[in-house]
C-alpha cells in the first residue's frame, strides 16, 4: 500500500511540477467579443476581449486580450508587428522603444495553439501570461491602454477585427 501511494505521488510531482504555477488571467472576467483574424487566406490567431461587466468600456479596467494564436510566430515578429502599430497609432517614440524593449525580454516564441493573454488590472498595470503561466508585469500605466489600442483604436489596422472585440 505504502509502494502504491509513494508512486502515485512520485507520479503527480512529475507530472506537475511544484516550480510551475499556473493561473487563470480571466477567472474574475467576462467575455466582450472575439474575432479571429486572417490575413491573405492565413489564419493567424483568434482573439477573444474580456471585461469585468462584459461590456467595452474604454475607461473599464481591468481589461484583458486572449490571443490564441493559429500559426508559429517568432517573438521578433511580434515585436516588429507591435512596433509598426504604434507607429500608425502615433505613439511617442521614446514610449515605444522603451515598452519593445521590455516586451522583448518577457514575449517567448510562439507556436501554433499558443496563447498569450495580457491583463490590465485595476490598478492599471500589465500582466502578460503564456498559456496561462504568469510572464511579465508592466507597471507604466500607460502601457496597457497603448497595447489595447492596437486592436480597439477606432484608427487600429483592422476594423472589423475590433468591432467584433467590443460586440458592436
Amino acid at each position: 500500500m505504502y509502494r502504491i501511494l509513494r508512486f502515485c505521488l512520485i507520479l503527480m510531482l512529475s507530472i506537475y511540477p511544484l516550480g510551475s504555477v499556473m493561473a487563470n488571467p480571466i477567472a474574475d472576467l467576462s467575455k466582450v467579443g472575439s474575432a479571429k483574424l486572417e490575413v491573405f487566406f492565413f489564419d493567424i490567431y483568434f482573439s477573444t476581449l474580456y471585461s469585468k461587466s462584459g461590456k467595452y468600456s474604454e475607461d473599464e479596467l481591468p481589461l484583458a486580450l486572449q490571443i490564441k494564436y493559429l500559426r508559429a510566430i517568432k517573438s521578433e515578429d511580434l515585436l516588429n508587428r507591435t512596433k509598426q502599430e504604434w507607429q500608425k497609432l502615433g505613439f511617442s517614440s521614446q514610449d515605444v522603444e522603451n515598452w519593445l524593449q521590455t516586451l522583448d525580454s518577457i514575449w517567448p516564441n510562439i507556436n501554433k495553439h499558443d496563447v498569450l493573454t495580457l491583463k490590465v488590472g485595476s490598478n492599471g498595470h500589465s500582466e502578460f501570461f503564456f498559456n496561462d503561466a504568469p510572464i511579465g508585469v508592466i507597471e507604466d500605466q500607460k502601457f496597457g491602454p497603448s497595447f489595447l489600442a492596437i486592436w480597439l483604436d477606432e484608427k487600429c489596422s483592422y476594423p472589423k477585427l475590433r468591432k467584433q472585440l467590443i460586440g458592436s
